[in-house]
């Protein structure tokens, strides 16, 4: 019997390693992250870490994320192409900020705005355990079937400047790490659709 496999279209996310001087420069900053604009979000709770905007490196994060979404919609195009909207809105790159996480604290299953959203490790003070959920990044998404699936990212020291970019409404969490006192820092951001005066 001659049979074939047939894969559904899907989206997925992208990974890449900062260049080293950008990298530098945003753990300069995040290591001084509480010199920052304070950022409240919906999750900022007693448990979950404190968010500070990215100020000084600004423009030049910004000017990579553009060249990963460039990336992103070669590897999973049409992601943007909304077709609710009666004529095409421009991106907007919303400010990212820097989540500074102590042990014990964790960030709950949650999405963001926008149509794609970021995560750069900038400072993983671990190096991975037999637990598959301590400390890690963790995707939560329906399958084909209907089930509940979980992708976990095991994260270490080794992730430290790596990007990834994905789908802003896929579920994420971050569990939480315990017996280390040093900060667990990352940065993250949304692209979005941008409302001009033209299209209100």
């Amino acid at each position: 019997m001659k049979v074939t496999s047939n894969y559904l279209p899907n989206y997925g996310y992208i990974k890449t390693k900062l260049p080293n001087k950008l990298y530098k420069a945003l753990l300069s900053e995040c290591l001084n992250a509480r010199d920052n604009t304070k950022h409240k979000t919906a999750l900022s709770s007693d448990g979950t870490p404190e968010h500070f905007y990215v100020e000084k490196n600004y423009k030049s994060l910004i000017n990579f994320v553009k060249k990963m979404h460039v990336e992103y919609d070669k590897h999973f195009s049409g992601i943007s192409d909304i077709k609710v909207l009666t004529a095409n809105l421009p991106f907007a790159y919303g400010r990212p900020w820097i989540n500074v996480h102590r042990q014990n604290e964790f960030i709950p299953i949650h999405t963001h705005g926008g149509v794609l959203s970021y995560n750069i490790w900038i400072k993983i003070p671990y190096n991975g355990n037999d637990d598959p959920y301590l400390g890690n990044f963790t995707f939560v998404y329906s399958d084909i079937r209907g089930n509940i699936v979980d992708k976990i990212m095991k994260l270490s020291s080794k992730d430290e400047g790596v990007m990834m970019m994905f789908p802003s409404k896929l579920n994420h969490l971050v569990w939480p790490f315990h017996n280390n006192k040093q900060d667990r820092i990352s940065i993250a951001g949304n692209i979005l659709l941008e409302v001009t005066k033209e299209n209100q």
